[in-house]
């Protein structure tokens, strides 16, 4: 994923869990969150919380491969711009991506 997203012109940035994303935040502007749903320690749905509570408003994509109407009204609850369904088609991915930073190419995205 963040591959595409750098073929694109993305900056993107990875992390290998939340907590090493939250050990992040803040260092550096992030215009877009890529997350999976399901991850060691702090899943994707805790996480979208976690931000809400220190009032990040950063636009939230979500992947996953266990898509459920449920978790997805959850996270539209939480106010993420999408649920993408594993695995994740390409285009989905980049007209998010684009919907999320309004095509700044100069933004970076956490991919998860």
């Amino acid at each position: 994923m963040k591959d595409i997203l750098e073929s694109l012109g993305y900056e993107a940035i990875a992390f290998a869990s939340a907590a090493e994303f939250l050990a992040f935040h803040g260092q550096s502007p992030i215009h877009c969150i890529i997350s999976d749903v399901k991850m060691p320690g702090i899943d994707g749905l805790q996480l979208l919380r976690i931000l809400n509570g220190k009032g990040v408003r950063t636009p939230f994509i979500f992947m996953t491969a266990f898509g459920d109407q449920q978790l997805r009204a959850e996270a539209g609850q939480g106010g993420a711009l999408g649920v993408l369904s594993k695995p994740v088609d390409s285009g989905q991915l980049v007209a998010m991506v684009e919907a999320a930073v309004g095509g700044d190419r100069n933004g970076s995205e956490d991919a998860d």
